[in-house]
């Protein structure tokens, strides 16, 4: 029997770019999260953990980073590591494996030939990724074990042709064919590259062909991502037993809400109370909203920012309306700030452009907001 954990895409080192200012956060607690699966490698007393590609986002990481990976290893030397390099991290004459400092670490393995590797009366078949684009299907290394002894468990980086929303070979970058369970006999092929976790079976309806998605969920497009699988394969031949379990630390979650009067003012403050504690959110909002409603909205998301480690909202899609019978300009009781108010919703009815329109709300939002406060 073998009992191994599963993982994928790291990515140590992305910058995060696209997150705004949740980059850092993100980039961070990756890092911190590889403790996560090694901790619970060695709570389940796993034979060892399989690592199948991209540990880190490129190859030109900075040494800095690598040793906050190598000290968490160090903390779990007695957790065997394979480790596979992927399209990210790719063999070659810079690839960020050739570095002294891993060869120092006792306990990890780098898959970095073909050549079959024992581990115990288990057999990894490693498919190392040497350049970023390949078009060829590496797996095709994995040579029949039908009738060899032992489980046999396949290592590889890449996409299943015809199970992505990308179905031709020509378009994957690193294709990978189904039937290689088929072909080659092996009970499971350990997969990495996207960072969703999936399973598939195969045609006899037993899931032999997995991907742990990554261990941290990366951006808010990911599903069931921030968790490994752990493996239990009995013997050879038999159907492997897949248990999802949880690795990340950051929780996630996108809504889109279509605004217009009070009452969706006070589904949106029920569903953001109902989130507190979520670390990254991401609200989009829509439709069309009074201009009366713009400041209670402001107020409220102003405090979101304090409830979450990152909150995103994308409100280019919300129109604020100016209704007619609100045309008449409030008296602030400052001859200047009227004509400016006045002003301004002149401009607001004649403006065309959107961006421009948004800009000209905001100051009169103020504006309206100020009299308020100086009619108190």
């Amino acid at each position: 029997m073998v009992r191994f954990l599963h993982t994928s895409d790291w990515q140590i080192g992305m910058k995060g770019g696209g997150l705004g200012e949740a980059g850092p956060i993100v980039r961070e607690t990756r890092i911190e999260s590889v403790r996560n699966v090694l901790r619970l490698a060695q709570a389940k007393a796993v034979d060892f953990v399989l690592m199948c590609g991209d540990a880190f986002e490129h190859n030109m990481v900075s040494q800095e980073e690598v040793k906050k990976v190598v000290r968490i290893f160090n903390d779990y030397e007695k957790v065997p590591i394979y480790l596979l390099p992927g399209n990210h991290d790719a063999l070659g004459a810079g690839c960020i494996y050739n570095r002294e400092i891993f060869k120092r670490v006792s306990h990890l393995t780098i898959l970095n030939t073909t050549n079959p590797v024992k581990v115990a009366d288990v057999t990894l078949h490693p498919c190392p990724v040497v350049s970023r684009i390949t078009p060829h299907d590496l797996t095709e290394k994995i040579g029949p074990v039908h009738k060899v002894a032992g489980i046999h468990i396949g290592v590889a980086h890449g996409s299943l042709v015809g199970k992505f929303p990308v179905s031709n070979w020509e378009d994957i970058d690193l294709p990978i064919d189904p039937s290689c369970i088929e072909r080659t006999g092996v009970e499971y092929l350990a997969l990495g590259h996207w960072h969703s976790q999936r399973i598939f079976e195969d045609d006899a309806g037993t899931g032999r062909i997995a991907y742990s998605g990554t261990h941290e969920q990366t951006d808010y497009s990911e599903d069931n991502a921030g968790r490994c699988l752990l493996v239990a394969i009995d013997k050879k031949g038999d159907a492997p037993q897949i248990e999802s379990v949880e690795t990340g630390q950051l929780r996630w979650v996108s809504k889109e809400f279509k605004m217009e009067d009070s009452r969706s003012l006070g589904e949106l403050k029920d569903y953001l109370d109902s989130i507190r504690g979520i670390d990254m959110v991401r609200l989009v909002l829509n439709g069309e909203l009074p201009l009366e409603y713009r400041q209670e909205l402001d107020n409220l998301l102003d405090f979101q920012t304090t409830m979450h480690k990152n909150i995103r909202i994308d409100s280019e899609s919300l129109n604020i309306t100016v209704p007619f019978q609100s045309e008449t300009p409030v008296d602030t009781g400052d001859l200047t700030l009227n004509r400016t108010e006045t002003k301004l919703r002149q401009l607001l009815a004649n403006e065309t452009n959107p961006r421009r329109g948004r800009v000209i709300l905001d100051a009169l939002t103020q504006l309206q907001a100020f009299a308020k406060e100086a009619e108190a």
